[in-house]
């Protein structure tokens, strides 16, 4: 069967990241002609998505919308409404079956097979066992897990499949597209588990992922990130976890692993400050770590434990005075201006730590200030709707941002000042 992957289009505001849902996809597709397209890799990506339908031919088109909108939430870019054009292109010049997936699509599975009946099937979550299943079973989808299907004119759902081990997915193909069109410091990123046992109101890991670590074995991961450094010439990447060093073991045999192979890269990757110590940060060091990101959200501890935070005011400054004592790391810190439990006095803490931050280590040290985007299946979800701050029913496809009413006016000063430094 001929098939063609598609990276949904994200607007050509931000450099493209390696699609690494559809390399994992393309090895579970073994026995079938298999070609990718990154429209975001692309100068004319309309264009050239007609041009390779016309000359492939496919049978099945598989569209992952990995993303609904940008994590920027000054500047949103609304990458859900580009997927309208793709269907457009797709229907011009194909007669093949649609099949839509990704973590975007998942999130909003039923809402969007609902908006947009050009969209034949969708897969549910995770799409590497469930992919090539449905392939085998086009005329009868309900037979396959995880599957959203039309029948009469109506969407139906087949039910969850259970999630597998990372073990036996194989590794990524890393050789579905040049690596030279993926130059952000970012753009490539590799995995080492699935699922999330932290409790942050706010994220949707959990439910994309499950509540329960499903660790990949280090020694796959290493493979992985030998065969990316030596076979497709990559020099750094970033650990997708959500987060990195939790469990702290797990990731502890990775970096040693990294080292006893001796693999000369650098990476990135999200840490938590619970689970930060002296000994990890020599390790990670070692293994190549030269970008710590946090997302400790607050600096109060009622406004972290409202955040479901696991870890405490004193564990970020101290976790902090870790890595400026280190000084091997550029560290990034994102913060939200107006989360629930928010008052001034927790808002100024935050300005006096980045401001002594960044006097201490200049240029080593970054900062961002985010909203919340409200997100279906999460606490926050429901805080908003008990609160009141959202109306029962209300669509979240398109962006909606928590607003703490009784300090409403900090984000607003915050724009205000970053749109007169021109951000």
């Amino acid at each position: 069967m001929k098939i063609l992957l598609i990276q949904s289009y994200m607007g050509g505001a931000e450099p493209p990241i390696f699609p690494i849902g559809l390399a994992c996809l393309k090895t579970s597709l073994s026995g079938h002609d298999v070609k990718v397209f990154d429209t975001n890799a692309s100068p004319r990506p309309f264009d050239e998505l007609k041009s390779k339908l016309v000359d492939f031919a496919p049978d099945v088109v598989g569209i992952s919308l990995r993303n609904i909108d940008s994590t920027n939430k000054r500047t949103v870019v609304f990458y859900y409404d580009f997927l309208g054009e793709i269907l457009d292109a797709v229907k011009e010049c194909s007669e093949a079956k649609v099949i839509i997936g990704g973590s975007g699509f998942s999130v909003f599975a039923a809402e969007i097979m609902q908006k947009e009946p050009r969209v034949d099937l969708g897969v549910y979550l995770e799409g590497e066992s469930v992919f090539p299943a449905l392939l085998a079973n086009l005329d009868s989808p309900e037979k396959v897990p995880s599957v959203y299907f039309r029948k009469n004119d109506r969407v139906f759902f087949s039910g969850a499949a259970p999630n597998g081990s990372l073990n036996g997915f194989g590794m990524p193909d890393w050789k579905i597209l040049p690596l030279s069109h993926y130059t952000d410091r970012d753009a490539l990123g590799v995995e080492t588990k699935r699922g999330c046992a932290l409790g942050c109101i706010y994220c949707i890991y959990g439910f994309l992922n499950g509540r329960q670590y499903r660790l990949k074995d280090p020694t796959l991961v290493a493979d992985e990130i030998e065969h990316l450094v030596k076979e497709c010439g990559a020099r750094r990447f970033m650990f997708l976890d959500s987060v990195f060093n939790f469990p702290r073991a797990h990731s502890e045999a990775i970096c040693k692993e990294i080292i006893r192979r001796g693999i000369d890269v650098r990476w990135s990757a999200w840490f938590s400050e619970a689970a930060i110590s002296e000994e990890f940060l020599d390790l990670a060091a070692r293994a190549g770590c030269d970008t710590v990101m946090l997302s400790p959200d607050a600096l109060s501890d009622p406004v972290l434990k409202m955040l479901g935070k696991n870890f405490s005011s004193t564990q970020v400054r101290e976790s902090w005075r870790l890595l400026r004592k280190s000084n091997r790391f550029d560290v990034s810190y994102n913060f939200f201006k107006n989360p629930p439990g928010q008052t001034v006095g927790n808002f100024l803490s935050i300005a006096l730590f980045c401001l002594k931050a960044k006097w201490q280590m200049g240029r080593k040290v970054h900062f961002e200030f985010n909203s919340l985007r409200i997100e279906p299946h999460t606490r926050l979800h429901e805080i908003a709707l008990r609160e009141g701050a959202l109306a029962p029913g209300k669509s979240l496809l398109y962006p909606e941002y928590y607003i703490n009413r009784k300090t409403w006016f900090i984000g607003a000063i915050f724009d205000t000042l970053l749109a007169l430094k021109g951000k």
